[in-house]
C-alpha cells in the first residue's frame, strides 16, 4: 500500500493490477515569462500552434487563449512613437559615395495627438429654431436649452 500499487484477484485466480491515486490533480501555474516566451514562439513565421502547444506541454486551446489576450492588447494599445532625430545636411556626396552626416544632434519632437473627429452631431429643429448637439452635452443643459426654445417661439 505503500507504493500505492495493489493487486486484486479476479474471478478464476487471475491478478489484475490496480492503480490507487491519491491527492487532487492541481493544474500547472504558468508564470508571465513562461507565457510570453511560448506565445512569441507560436507567432513566429511558419509556426504550427499545435507544435509550438505540445512542444511545451500546453493544450492548444489555452495557447489559443493567450494568443487572443495578446491581440487584443496589442489592438488596445496607442502607436509607439520612434525618436526623429535630424542631422545637418553636408552635401559633399557623389553618384557612387553617399553624403556623409555630421554627428546627429537629437531634437526631440512634440507629436500631438489628431484632433478628435466630431461624429454623432444632432441637428434639432424647435419652432424653426435649429440646435447642434455634439457628444458630451450634458443632458440636464440641454433640456434646459429646448425647454426656452419652446416656450420663447
Amino acid at each position: 500500500m505503500a507504493n500505492a500499487m495493489l493487486d486484486a484477484r479476479q474471478e478464476g485466480d487471475s491478478y489484475r493490477r490496480v492503480e490507487v491515486i491519491t491527492g487532487e490533480r492541481r493544474r500547472r501555474r504558468w508564470t508571465g515569462e513562461e507565457k510570453a516566451r511560448i506565445v512569441a514562439e507560436s507567432f513566429e513565421e511558419g509556426a504550427n500552434i499545435s507544435e509550438v502547444a505540445r512542444r511545451n506541454g500546453v493544450s492548444r486551446g489555452l495557447l489559443t487563449v493567450w494568443r487572443r489576450q495578446v491581440a487584443a492588447a496589442v489592438v488596445g494599445k496607442a502607436p509607439n512613437f520612434v525618436p526623429i532625430q535630424i542631422g545637418a545636411e553636408s552635401g559633399s556626396g557623389t553618384a557612387g559615395e553617399p553624403a556623409r552626416i555630421s554627428p546627429l544632434q537629437t531634437t526631440p519632437l512634440e507629436i500631438a495627438a489628431p484632433p478628435a473627429k466630431v461624429c454623432g452631431v444632432v441637428e434639432i429643429e424647435v419652432n424653426g429654431a435649429r440646435i447642434r448637439v455634439e457628444p458630451g452635452v450634458e443632458l440636464a443643459t440641454l433640456s434646459t436649452v429646448l425647454a426656452a426654445l419652446r416656450c420663447i417661439r
